[in-house]
């Protein structure tokens, strides 16, 4: 359940004392590093930062930020986490547990994580592209948003959990307002703690605008792995991360195609890998599906597949309400090995052939009188204009379709008998 009240915005009876020197100290080469200005007093530091309230005071989010650890365990008694290294779903071989402030615990749990993931090193002609089983970028971004967006009215802590193929993230309390599982990508920016999320904007740990979440799909699309994975309910919300090569799953044909894009000056934005990453395993893609995929307005969605198209990335067949986007033959020839599916198996074949036959027998009027065109073969079976041509040659060499005319009078009867 979401509150109205900024929990972090809280103002503490306590002020300066009860920050740890080596975390201000921490906080100060952050800050000057990223505003390449001289050291502050630890007062100025915090009030620059917005972490103090009237008289010095500091708020919950200062004291998160860079308080002693036995004051945040007095004041903050949810703030904490646990971090458990797993030999396998239900065993764990390594137990940490901390109540450290953020930005040492961040460390911390990034010191954990970091030995055990390893590099994949992709070869692409004479340069050579490292790929990390947990991006730094994706796992500092999901841990800052677990601790920025939970519920610390929630005597829980934070679970960092390490599979030997992937990275779990916990975090008490569940999504805030409308935020679910399937918009969190599209969905603008919404914090249930706002004056920690703006704290660490400042200090540029935390991305501005809602990018984080975006930026940690592009990265790990980008990379040929899976996005990241949010499961969701009243008082939780887990993000997984998968390595991608304990089963083989690591799309190295895609990865690729993503750098020689990038190489000859091709960016691919988000919503285009979204698209692509969907076309990997369906055929074909409509408005409506897109608008889901990448969590836009229909409009929207209509604006990335026509840009798609128009930088050859897609191709649309049918007309309208019909219409729908393949990968182009360009595209389709560089990913072909990342695909589920190819452009028409033997059983997709005889029913196309089959629906074509159906189409004609359920034609009003006399036999004679019953035709198809490519055209028509095309809306039907939302091919190309090869493909149709394909299937209606081979009905004609079966004997069940005759070709009338040729070019665009071309029309094809049933054959008699």
């Amino acid at each position: 359940m979401v509150t109205a009240e900024d929990f972090t915005a809280r103002v503490l009876e306590c002020g300066i004392e009860a920050v740890d020197p080596i975390e201000v100290e921490r906080l100060r080469r952050i800050v000057n590093a990223r505003a390449q200005e001289c050291a502050q007093s630890p007062e100025e530091l915090l009030a620059r930062i917005g972490a103090v309230g009237p008289e010095g005071k500091l708020t919950v989010a200062g004291l998160l930020l860079c308080g002693r650890e036995e004051e945040l365990r007095r004041l903050v008694p949810g703030h904490g986490v646990i971090f458990l290294q797993m030999k396998n779903d239900v065993e764990y071989e390594r137990r940490v547990e901390s109540g450290k402030p953020l930005l040492a615990l961040i460390d911390e749990l990034w010191q954990a994580i970091e030995p055990h993931n390893r590099i994949y090193t992709l070869k692409i002609g004479l340069f050579h592209f490292e790929i990390p089983d947990y991006p730094v970028e994706v796992c500092r971004e999901a841990l800052l948003n677990a601790f920025t967006h939970r519920d610390y009215s929630i005597l829980s802590p934070v679970y960092v959990r390490l599979y030997p193929d992937r990275l779990e993230i916990s975090s008490p309390g569940g999504f805030v307002s409308d935020v679910s599982a399937e918009n969190i990508v599209g969905h603008e920016p919404i914090s249930r703690n706002p004056l920690l999320a703006q704290v660490l904007q400042r200090i540029g740990l935390v991305e501005r605008a809602g990018m984080g979440v975006k930026r940690m799909f592009q990265v790990l699309l980008s990379y040929g792995k899976e996005p990241p994975n949010y499961e969701a309910g009243a008082d939780f919300v887990r993000v997984t991360v998968r390595s991608d090569r304990a089963e083989g799953r690591l799309d190295e044909t895609f990865a690729r195609f993503v750098v020689r894009c990038q190489q000859e000056g091709r960016e691919l934005r988000l919503p285009d890998l979204l698209i692509l990453n969907w076309l990997k395993r369906n055929r074909e893609v409509d408005a409506s599906e897109a608008r889901r995929i990448i969590c836009r307005s229909e409009r929207e969605a209509y604006e990335v597949l026509n840009s798609m198209v128009n930088r050859g990335l897609l191709e649309q067949f049918g007309e309208k309400k019909g219409r729908v986007y393949r990968l182009s033959k360009m595209v389709y020839a560089q990913l072909r090995r990342s695909l589920s599916y190819l452009p028409f198996h033997r059983a997709e074949l005889a029913y196309a052939e089959t629906a074509i036959l159906n189409y004609l027998q359920e034609l009003p009027g006399r036999a004679e009188e019953r035709f198809v065109t490519n055209e028509i073969v095309r809306t039907l079976l939302r091919v190309s204009p090869h493909q149709a041509g394909y299937v209606l040659a081979g009905l004609v060499k079966k004997g069940r379709l005759v070709l009338k005319g040729r070019g665009r009078a071309a029309r094809y009867y049933p054959a008699e008998g």
